[in-house]
């Protein structure tokens, strides 16, 4: 039963993982549909929460799943090479950042960028996560130190306040709601106004 957990754990940390690769990959593509000479807001607004994304993800890799997984791996360089990797991409996050949307290289950089980490979710998904099949890790300690440091990140890389919007957003539309519908009598009770009504 326990090894099963654990099975279910790594299962559930790899997911997390490819869907953060996913998430950011359409972000990628999204970019390019954007002419950012007529729509610079809308570009910089993708580009500073795909940077985000990046970062969060790559600080999860970095601190937790890279060091549970390194002496798992067959390829232990495999680590060292996602590591270079994400020195790479981090530079280049630097460099978007410190661009503006009306710099010629601010598109360049950050469609290069994205040629990196389509590289290296190919190599990660394909040859570090596929040699993790009956590795002795504690996955279930693993999982539950990345969950709890993923909401850690998402609060200090502003992540979290989507979901806020969002929720407020939907407690702004159940007001405007209430304001729409008849307001109750005095008496407060909506089946006595009914009665007065049919009388």
């Amino acid at each position: 039963m326990a090894s099963r957990n654990n099975t279910s754990a790594r299962n559930e940390i790899l997911q997390m993982l490819k869907d953060d690769h996913k998430r950011v990959k359409k972000a990628f593509r999204d970019f390019e549909k954007i002419d950012v000479e007529s729509d610079p807001e809308t570009a910089q607004q993708l580009v500073e929460q795909t940077c985000a994304e990046l970062e969060l993800h790559a600080m999860l890799e970095e601190e937790l799943f890279y060091p549970a997984v390194r002496q798992a791996l067959k390829e232990q360089d495999l680590v060292e090479e996602a590591e270079v990797e994400h020195d790479s991409a981090k530079q280049l996050i630097a460099q978007v950042r410190d661009l503006s949307p009306d710099d010629p290289k601010y598109k360049a950089t950050f469609t290069v960028l994205g040629e990196y980490v389509k590289h290296h979710i190919k190599e990660e998904e394909g040859e570090m996560f596929e040699q993790l099949g009956r590795s002795k890790v504690d996955w279930q300690a693993v999982l539950e130190d990345m969950m709890e440091r993923r909401v850690q990140l998402e609060r200090e890389l502003g992540l979290s306040e989507e979901e806020e919007e969002g929720m407020e957003a939907e407690s702004t539309e159940t007001a405007e709601e209430q304001e729409e519908s008849p307001p109750l009598p005095a008496g407060g009770r909506g089946g006595d106004a009914m009665k007065t009504q049919q009388r």
